[in-house]
């Protein structure tokens, strides 16, 4: 009702991303606390970890979209874990990263990231608009 929304698109295929509700926020926060307890030195339970929670996101986001949306919490968080199902076996990782993004961009949960600045490399010695040398402590 409230809550802001954007079309997304990779691949020729379009979805609407919605920022998240408040008690959305809530639960996405309480389950990365839970994966704080994963052990680091497993690399491989990391990533997985990353990659569910990171579609976990975006499930969240696109339940808003749903036409038969359920009311009951357990209706609901079965809804959503259907839609982590289902992004996790259809979209490519780069598409689950990217719709992240934009789902923590629309939620306020980051700041917007600036796409449109150029970045020039300069070697070190060079001298920046700044009037600083450039080192390379400063990349």
């Amino acid at each position: 009702m409230f809550l802001k929304s954007e079309l997304f698109s990779h691949n020729d295929s379009e979805v609407t991303l919605y920022e998240l509700s408040a008690l959305q926020r809530i639960e996405h926060l309480e389950y990365l606390a839970e994966l704080e307890r994963i052990d680091s030195d497993d690399m491989s339970a990391t990533i997985g970890a990353t990659i569910r929670a990171s579609a976990l996101l975006v499930a969240m986001s696109l339940w808003h979209g749903l036409e038969n949306k359920a009311q009951c919490l357990s209706e609901v968080q079965a809804q959503v874990t259907s839609l982590q199902e289902e992004v996790m076996n259809h979209w490519p990782l780069t598409a689950i990263a990217e719709a992240d993004l934009r789902v923590k961009t629309l939620s306020g949960m980051i700041a917007p990231v600036e796409t449109s600045e150029t970045i020039v490399e300069m070697a070190p010695g060079e001298v920046s608009e700044t009037g600083e040398p450039v080192s390379a402590e400063k990349y």
